[in-house]
């Protein structure tokens, strides 16, 4: 019950700090919700599949921290709703586990990535990620990757009829060619801009996040086969979205958000797998910095 009055007092702050005299704007509003409803659907997340064999709402703590630790992630609310199928499509994903027949769940997450793509072109580049996934949850076979391409060609087949019924085919052509993916917008790789206060609090994350990292890979040893292969998947995924975000720094933003997901499963099971003193110290440390880095941002000219 304390650990969820904390998490409530929690997300109160985060609503005050984030809308201090700004409720009626609506996009920042959307966005705050939305951050919120990812972090307390990693807790259903964890539920469903043990990542986290402890009853902890660490995952939900560290999203909203991470997700809290800067200013750049208000921007936009479709950048956060893309976000939050990402979430969803990783619940479809982890439930193909062993399970060579998972055209269904294959169709899902294409569907939802399709139509993810109109809110951020970005999740085009994630369908990779996901072939990866079936492979490594020994699910991968012609029958998924056939399914995962049915709920993309079922979209645009969708799309593409209501613009041709909208017009003559010539005109509905051209309309239709307008709603595919620029490769302007799915490529676009830039210099990395990144302000100092960014550098501090990516360096602080990553620092904890290879101590997760040798804690996971090289002592984790009384964890079961399945937990190891979901948490080792997030682990290292984590770190080609965490990529993306340094070579698209126009989409920062997104690839942050969204690596962050695994980032707080991973770092939740980290704090709890063990009791000792210097761990505890290494999470409070750890919050404190990323806490006081919002903080400085937030009352900053």
């Amino acid at each position: 019950m304390s650990s969820w009055i904390l998490l409530a007092i929690l997300i109160c702050a985060y609503f005050f700090l984030r809308l201090q005299g700004k409720w009626d704007n609506i996009d920042l509003l959307a966005s705050t919700l939305i951050q919120v409803g990812i972090a307390l659907l990693l807790l259903q997340f964890n539920d469903i599949f043990a990542i986290i064999h402890r009853r902890t709402l660490l995952p939900a703590f560290f999203y909203i921290i991470l997700a809290g630790s800067s200013l750049l992630f208000n921007l936009d609310w479709r950048t956060n709703l893309a976000t939050l199928l990402i979430v969803i499509n990783y619940v479809f994903l982890f439930q193909t586990y062993q399970k060579p027949d998972s055209q269904q769940n294959a169709f899902n997450i294409s569907l939802l990535l399709a139509l993810g793509i109109f809110l951020q072109p970005q999740l085009l580049l994630l369908f990779l990620l996901f072939w990866i996934g079936f492979y490594w949850f020994y699910s991968f076979n012609l029958r998924v990757f056939l399914a995962s391409l049915t709920g993309v060609v079922l979209v645009y087949l969708f799309i593409f009829a209501w613009c041709i019924y909208q017009d003559d085919w010539k005109i509905g052509w051209k309309e239709f060619l307008t709603f595919l993916p620029k490769s302007g917008d799915v490529f676009s790789f830039r210099d990395v801009t990144i302000p100092p206060y960014r550098w501090v609090n990516l360096g602080i994350i990553l620092l904890i996040y290879i101590f997760a990292g040798f804690n996971l890979f090289v002592t984790s040893i009384s964890e079961n086969i399945k937990t190891v292969s979901f948490l080792k998947f997030l682990y290292i995924s984590s770190f080609f979205v965490l990529a993306m975000a340094f070579l698209q720094s126009r989409n920062q933003s997104f690839w942050e958000l969204a690596a962050y997901i695994s980032i707080a499963l991973i770092l939740a099971h980290y704090f709890t797998l063990t009791n000792k003193t210097y761990v505890r110290v290494l999470m409070i440390l750890f919050m404190l910095t990323l806490f006081t880095v919002k903080l400085v941002q937030h009352f900053s000219p």
